[in-house]
């Protein structure tokens, strides 16, 4: 589904980066992880047009996106999140929803600019898009709720809700754990599991290794911008290499 090929991006004389080959299966979750400094992040800059690379290629679905601009990549199917929240702080829920939602806009401008009925007609599916939404991440009650009015984990959170409105095929969450009490965590990777039941491909960075450990088909290891190791959790969780340079010894 999405492939790179010696994918490299150098900033200055610090390589990233460096020809990193891997794929990531249809209707998978595949994990991303690795030390500080490893990549990770650059990578999915890299794959959804926030960065050009040096040298290297991105195909998606057979085709090359290399160099395309990350409104093009969206249109496409692909979506991130960031490590930071990923919300219009000034807008409610339900607002910020819809407004991803408009990536699935079919009418013309025209039309939209006229409120003619097609264009009102696929408003109105926006918003019950955004309200099923709400409803699966259990925030159905905050749908009139400014998102910058949120605790910092359910604005983590909210930002996953965000991407899936989009109407991605592969969804790419950058640490989507990071900062969520137990209970949230617990309640995000069962959405992640169901809408990966439902075909989509989720692509994870993760620090939290008994969540991708449980979750994951698949997991690729970078370290300082090389390609580590690459296969199911029990393959890497006992890869010499994988433990010295990030899972420790206790993973053993």
């Amino acid at each position: 589904m999405l492939r790179v090929h010696e994918l490299t991006r150098r900033f200055g004389r610090l390589t990233a980066l460096d020809a990193v080959s891997f794929e990531v299966a249809e209707a998978t979750i595949h994990g991303l992880i690795g030390p500080n400094g490893s990549g990770k992040t650059t990578f999915f800059n890299l794959a959804t047009g926030f960065l050009a690379p040096n040298g290297g290629r991105v195909f998606w679905e057979g085709g090359d996106i290399t160099g395309l601009p990350p409104h093009a990549i969206s249109r496409l199917g692909i979506a991130r999140t960031f490590q930071n929240t990923s919300n219009f702080a000034n807008l409610t829920l339900r607002e910020n929803l819809v407004m991803a939602a408009r990536n699935r806009v079919r009418t013309g401008a025209l039309a939209r600019m006229l409120h003619l009925r097609p264009a009102r007609d696929e408003e109105a599916e926006h918003g019950r898009i955004a309200e099923a939404i709400l409803e699966r991440f259990g925030m159905a009650g905050l749908a009139d709720t400014v998102a910058a009015d949120l605790p910092g984990g359910t604005q983590k959170i909210l930002g996953v809700a965000i991407a899936l409105a989009t109407a991605p095929r592969l969804l790419m969450l950058d640490e989507p754990l990071a900062g969520l009490n137990p209970a949230e965590k617990v309640q995000l990777m069962e959405i992640l599991r169901g809408i990966r039941e439902e075909g989509l491909t989720l692509l994870l960075i993760e620090h939290d290794m008994k969540a991708i450990m449980q979750a994951c088909d698949r997991i690729t290891v970078l370290s300082y911008g090389t390609l580590l190791a690459e296969g199911t959790p029990a393959e890497i969780s006992r890869d010499p290499a994988t433990i010295k340079a990030y899972l420790g010894t206790e993973a053993a």
